[in-house]
């Protein structure tokens, strides 16, 4: 039996999603809706891999070039690469065709490298949580191609909408194509799928819930958790539209 029951989540986003979609076409939401989203998806997806920057230092940085100390050079790299990413693939927020050519450019973005999937063998994980071993690197392009026939499947309500794109965000993670990069890959992937059915990208919070999710899975197949905090992120993207729509029509 699943641990989260997420069917009052499903049906409040079914109920607030048009409104917010229609609030999206006014220009003075659309584009400080993105310009947050875009700062705030860079901090929070870096930050799961172990990036230090809090989120006014990683807007200081992209908005102002403003380093600071006691955070290394990569962790700066990674932030500018990571959002040149999300500007390049991500916005406008429209759909787009997901096929394997925009995942390979989305990971060589962001890495600063090449496009291609790696050509070795890897393990996830350390001492102190559980060990994973990925597809091996043979069989990665076959496990890819068989990702891809599930990616852009859309299902019929807003349950198994965010129950597909919770296990396709999970089943890419533990295929794991890449050298590096996988996570930020990952989480822009799972955005791009919410754009793909007319739902907001949303912000995944660097705690430790989101880590337990894989667990749960790997333990059980339970998805549940993931389909939660995917839910709970578009209710909060749909809440700062909201906010920003209240504040437009102060003035």
């Amino acid at each position: 039996m699943p641990l989260f029951q997420n069917e009052e989540l499903f049906e409040t986003i079914e109920n607030q999603i048009s409104d917010a979609n229609e609030k999206m076409k006014d220009v003075l939401i659309r584009e400080p809706f993105t310009e947050d989203f875009a700062r705030r998806f860079c901090w929070s997806s870096n930050a799961i891999e172990g990036n230090t920057l809090s989120l006014d230092e990683t807007v200081d940085f992209l908005d102002y070039d403003e380093v600071r100390s006691g955070h290394s050079y990569s962790e700066y790299q990674d932030t500018k690469a990571l959002y040149r990413a999300i500007c390049s693939m991500m916005i406008p927020f429209e759909k787009k065709t997901m096929n394997e050519a925009w995942i390979k450019k989305a990971n060589a973005i962001l890495m600063m490298g090449e496009e291609g999937y790696r050509q070795k063998n890897v393990y996830i994980g350390t001492t102190l949580e559980a060990v994973y071993y990925p597809s091996s690197y043979e069989k990665v392009p076959e496990r890819m191609s068989e990702f891809m026939t599930r990616l852009s499947v859309s299902e019929k309500n807003m349950e198994e909408n965010l129950s597909n794109i919770a296990k396709n965000h999970m089943d890419f993670e533990r295929i794991h194509p890449f050298a590096d990069g996988n996570g930020r890959t990952g989480r822009m992937i799972l955005n791009q799928q919410l754009i793909n059915e007319k739902l907001l990208p949303i912000i995944i919070e660097p705690k430790g819930n989101y880590r337990q999710a894989f667990r749960r899975y790997d333990r059980s197949g339970d998805i549940s958790q993931m389909v939660h905090i995917i839910a709970k992120g578009e209710l909060a993207s749909i809440e700062r539209i909201r906010q920003l729509y209240e504040r437009k029509n102060e003035v």
